[in-house]
Parts: structure tokens; C-alpha cells; sequence
């Protein structure tokens, strides 16, 4: 059963849901289902636990949007593990809608079809400049890095996933890199990238690194130790 959507803005303000743990059908995450015009944006959850029997199940959202427009995911991010039967991803498992600037190092798992590190089935949304490198495993068809499938009006723009963490050379969208490519700042700056210290590709300063250690974080994460 589709869960009521999400239509307001939640603003995370760079804060951070922990130790989310939730079991269900379908429309399982934080946001079961975000609906046209909502907007998430700046909200990281960690080390999440999703389980679901059914469909549409992501880390921070199972569904944004349904089969038209949905809304806007900005500047969010997801570990842990995530596992359904479908249309299963590290942050969002299905979407129509768009997601900027985020990123997903949760495992994902599936029984059926259409698994991704980021996204399970991008249907009619936009991605661009996301990166996932949590392993993904499937049963069935469609899993892919990062996208698991994406139809033709799918769109994914400069986006990335660890082929060697992620266990998958292929995704239906992004470019795959070594993990020492997707530890090294040049792979994504030349993809436009906005880093700190920067101002080629703007000054907004999304994202930073500790190169050769870790991958791109968003730039409120600074502090933060790197990921093991």
C-alpha cells in the first residue's frame, strides 16, 4: 500500500538520523513516499537498517514520486544496508522525481528486479552529481552500481560509483571508477563538481575530501573521521 506523501520541505539543517531501523511492505525509508513539489535536502541518515517484503524501499526514501513528477532530494546521503524484493536503493528506490548533489555507501540487497547503490529504478527523474559505493547484489534483473534501471526519459548526469566496493561493472547511468579514482578530487572536478577551495566550478563549496583516504563528503560533513 502507498503510503501518504511527504508534500511539505524538510530542511535538515546538516544534521544527521541515526540508527534508523524499519521493516515493512512497501514505500519503506525515512520518507515512504515524497510527492510532487516536496522537497529533503541537507539530512544524512546513518547506519540505517531498512528491510521490506515488497517494493519501493530506500535509505532515505522508497518512492519520490510515483509514475509522474515527484520532488527534489538535494545535498542528502545514506550508510547502512537496505534490503527488499524491487525497486531497492541506497538512498532512493524508485524515482520520478530529482536528486542533486548526494551520495550512498549503504549495501543493497534484492530478491527481485531493479537494485542500485543510489537508486533502484530511476523512471522519469533527473540524478545528477551523486555517487554510490556500497555493494549491491540481486537476484534478478536490472542491478546495476549506482542505478539498477532508468527508462528514456531518465536522466543521470556526472555521476559515479565504485565498481570494486559495489561488486557490479555495470549500472544504467554514471560512469564506474576504480576506488582510487573515486578517492582522487580530479575525477569529480572535472565532472563540474563544486569542491571547497575552489571556484572553477563555482563557490556554493558542496562537497570536500581527504583524498587518497576517503571519498567525496558533502561540505558539513568536515570534521567527521574518514569512512573506514
Amino acid at each position: 500500500m502507498r503510503a501518504s506523501p511527504f508534500t511539505g520541505v524538510l530542511d535538515g539543517n546538516d544534521h544527521r538520523v541515526s540508527h534508523l531501523a524499519i521493516a515493512g511492505v512497501d514505500y519503506v525509508g525515512l520518507f515512504g513516499y515524497v510527492g510532487p513539489g516536496a522537497e529533503v535536502k541537507d539530512l544524512g541518515v546513518v547506519d540505517v537498517n531498512i528491510t521490506a517484503s515488497g517494493y519501493r524501499v530506500g535509505g532515505l526514501v522508497g518512492s519520490n514520486g510515483g509514475w509522474g513528477a515527484g520532488g527534489t532530494v538535494t545535498h542528502c546521503y545514506s550508510t547502512g544496508t537496505v534490503s527488499a524484493i524491487g525497486s531497492v536503493g541506497g538512498l532512493v528506490g524508485f524515482n520520478s522525481g530529482i536528486v542533486t548533489g548526494c551520495y550512498s555507501t549503504s549495501a543493497v540487497s534484492s530478491t527481485g528486479d531493479h537494485a542500485g547503490g543510489l537508486l533502484g529504478y530511476n523512471y522519469y527523474g533527473g540524478v545528477t552529481q551523486c555517487y554510490s559505493t556500497g555493494p549491491v547484489s540481486g537476484n534478478g534483473k536490472y542491478v546495476g552500481g549506482l542505478v539498477g534501471r532508468r527508462t528514456v526519459n531518465a536522466v543521470v548526469t556526472d555521476c559515479f560509483w565504485d565498481t570494486r566496493a559495489s561488486g557490479q561493472a555495470t549500472s544504467a547511468g554514471g560512469t564506474g571508477k576504480t576506488t582510487v579514482e573515486m578517492q582522487t578530487a580530479q575525477t569529480f572536478l572535472e565532472a563540474g563538481w563544486d569542491f571547497v577551495g575552489e571556484t572553477a566550478n563555482g563557490t556554493e563549496d558542496i562537497w570536500w575530501i581527504l583524498e587518497g583516504k576517503d571519498y567525496p563528503r558533502l561540505w558539513w560533513e568536515q570534521g567527521d573521521e574518514a569512512s573506514p
